[in-house]
């Protein structure tokens, strides 16, 4: 019966349970057992594993168990909404991103009797990786979907989340309208005594955010009013982290004021919050930030240069071990790809020596019989029949030798084929630490056109990662689909550059053709260019436009074309734009290709190519 339970309802007796359940476990998988009773168990193992913070072997025990126990759809949904809280403990968003989306595929799937939810709703994890835009189209979605219109706290939580997107915008006059929207809310709804410090510690967390919107235009006295009664509150009903980031703000404001004093004065307060409750690394990054502005302030240069030098360590400690732990996961998820596939060649295996075993006892019974039957019909064919036995069993030895040197064969081929694979995929996975690493330093760089030169590079290498990507889900190595492709790579720079006034659309006529991966990484490059320019340039001031990619076949090519019916390329294009790097690196792609650029300016702009075809 305590299988059937969720672990969440044994958790407070499940001390005075362990011994019992330990010993239940050993019993559940040391014998077949229902996968259900397993599931139960894994839950357990994770949870713990959780509670010590012990993300990554947490994450190994319900991967374990999403491929080996999970027995139907509802298994499967816990074991995922169970990584997407991992993964977002340890800040890997990307991941829990994709989760969210695998979620999102087969989650009306689920049964109707099984409660539960996503967990971390879409749009924080948008707000978490940096992506403010679609945080804001995401929280609208989720609030018209929720049916959230008679609940005040939850309306007032969606307008404080906008105005949270805005203010990561420095859309200040949006932010403070959703704040404004969230305070009245609150001020005009009756709720009951037991809930006054809850409510009087939301309305003033609303007010703390509404100072980050002043702080942000400048106004640092209205900020500081705000952040003060933030901080009061925040303190009074134990929300340390909120009023530990408010002193931080007025800590700055006071700065700006040119009040070292009172600024000094709130920097001990943050002290004291960082030492007593807070323990997170990303806050001490933040402090360290404000004390080394406070500290350049006073010309106390030595105890700056501490905290910045103190700051960067730090940081650098933090990337390291987040790019370890992706690493780490990514090793994980081989290792049990690996196991899954030495899985299967065993049963293979096995499968193959039953076959041969009863082949073999077959072909003794048939032969005991005939033996039987010439004995009886004729006695001097048991010479006959004693040569022909030798000559069978040389044969037979024959036969068995060949089968050996063709299965050992046919295992060298597949172990080749997964080491190839394993190369593909480990490309891919440090092409992705690398676009980890530049999504790290573009969130440091100030400059736009750096930022800018920086974003383009983490997209073309998005784009070769995902011609490793493709190869290495494959089983064939040395080439992939033409089409496929191209319909991966779009719908690629899409998400990777959204906007509501684009439609990007895709006519692929050709779905068997196929390239190699010296053709499909310059190719993958290429139409990354020519797609990006075309968001950057086409359409000007938010003018609607669609941008085109059709796919064609000739007699022994194909012909490639990326258009748009936006404002065109100027007169003198071919004289002056190849200079930029972006047009370029077309053309340095297209010779590498064996190809050429046409080029079409009569509406909007259009480039072509024609790609020889690849026979195998």
């Amino acid at each position: 019966m305590v299988a059937t339970r969720r672990f969440e309802e044994i958790k407070g007796i499940y001390p005075l349970l362990k011994d019992t359940l330990d010993k239940i476990r050993r019993q559940v998988f040391m014998t077949p057992q229902p996968n259900m009773t397993k599931v139960f168990f894994d839950e357990i193992d994770a949870e713990i594993a959780l509670q010590e913070k012990n993300y990554l072997k947490a994450i190994i025990i319900l991967e374990n168990c999403l491929r080996k126990n999970a027995a139907n759809i509802n298994d499967s949904l816990k074991c995922w909404v169970e990584l997407k809280k991992l993964f977002m403990k340890i800040r890997n968003y990307n991941k829990a991103l994709e989760i969210q989306h695998l979620l999102e595929l087969k989650w009306n799937r689920k049964s109707d009797t099984v409660l539960m939810g996503y967990g971390t709703s879409k749009s924080s994890i948008y707000y978490k990786i940096g992506l403010y835009n679609r945080a804001i189209e995401e929280r609208r979605k989720e609030y018209n979907e929720s049916g959230v219109y008679n609940d005040t706290i939850k309306i007032a939580s969606y307008y404080n989340d906008m105005g949270i997107f805005f203010n990561m915008l420095k859309n200040s006059d949006s932010a403070e309208v959703y704040f404004l929207k969230a305070t009245d809310l609150l001020n005009e709804m009756q709720y009951p005594k037991s809930k006054e410090s809850y409510m009087i510690f939301f309305k003033s967390l609303i007010l703390g955010n509404l100072g980050a919107t002043h702080f942000n235009r400048g106004n640092y006295k209205e900020a500081v009013y705000l952040m003060k009664n933030d901080i009061y509150y925040s303190l009074k009903s134990n929300h340390y982290e909120s009023a530990f980031n408010s002193c931080l703000m007025v800590i700055e404001s006071y700065l700006n004021m040119k009040n070292n004093s009172l600024a000094k004065r709130y920097l001990d307060s943050a002290t004291f919050l960082l030492n007593k409750e807070i323990k997170d690394v990303p806050s001490r990054l933040k402090y360290l930030l404000t004390s080394a502005k406070y500290h350049n302030a006073v010309k106390d240069y030595y105890r700056a240069n501490l905290d910045y030098q103190e700051h960067l360590d730090l940081n650098n400690k933090a990337v390291a071990l987040e790019n370890e732990q992706m690493v780490k996961n990514e090793d994980v998820s081989i290792s049990i790809e690996k196991r899954e596939i030495e899985n299967a060649e065993r049963e293979n295996t096995l499968k193959q020596l039953q076959l041969e075993e009863a082949r073999q006892s077959s072909s003794q019974a048939y032969l005991l019989m005939g033996i039987i039957v010439l004995s009886v019909v004729i006695i001097f064919l048991v010479a006959n029949n004693r040569s022909t036995k030798k000559r069978e069993a040389q044969l037979s030895r024959k036969n068995q030798q060949i089968s050996s040197q063709k299965y050992q064969i046919e295992q060298s081929l597949k172990e080749k084929d997964v080491l190839i694979k394993e190369i593909h995929h480990r490309v891919k996975n440090n092409l992705q630490i690398i676009n980890s690493m530049l999504s790290l330093q573009i969130g440091k760089v100030e400059d736009e056109r750096t930022e800018t030169i920086l974003r383009d590079a983490k997209q073309r290498i998005s784009s070769i990662a995902l011609t490793h990507q493709m190869l290495y889900q494959k089983e064939n190595l040395t080439n992939i689909n033409l089409g496929e492709y191209l319909e991966k790579l779009v719908r690629q720079v899409e998400f990777i550059m959204p906007t509501s006034n684009i439609e990007l659309v895709t006519e692929i006529n050709e779905k068997d053709g196929n390239l190699t991966i010296d053709n499909a990484v310059p190719l993958g490059l290429l139409v990354n260019e020519l797609l990006t320019n075309a968001y950057k340039h086409a359409f000007p001031e938010g003018i609607q436009g669609i941008i085109k990619v059709t796919l064609t076949e000739g007699d022994d090519y194909f012909i490639l074309t990326v258009s748009d019916n936006g404002i065109g390329l100027p007169e003198d294009f071919e004289a002056t734009e190849r200079k930029t790097l972006g047009i370029e690196l077309v053309y340095i792609l297209a010779e590498q290709l064996d190809s050429s650029i046409t080029i079409d300016k009569t509406t909007g702009s259009s480039f072509s190519l024609k790609i020889k075809k690849y026979t195998s």
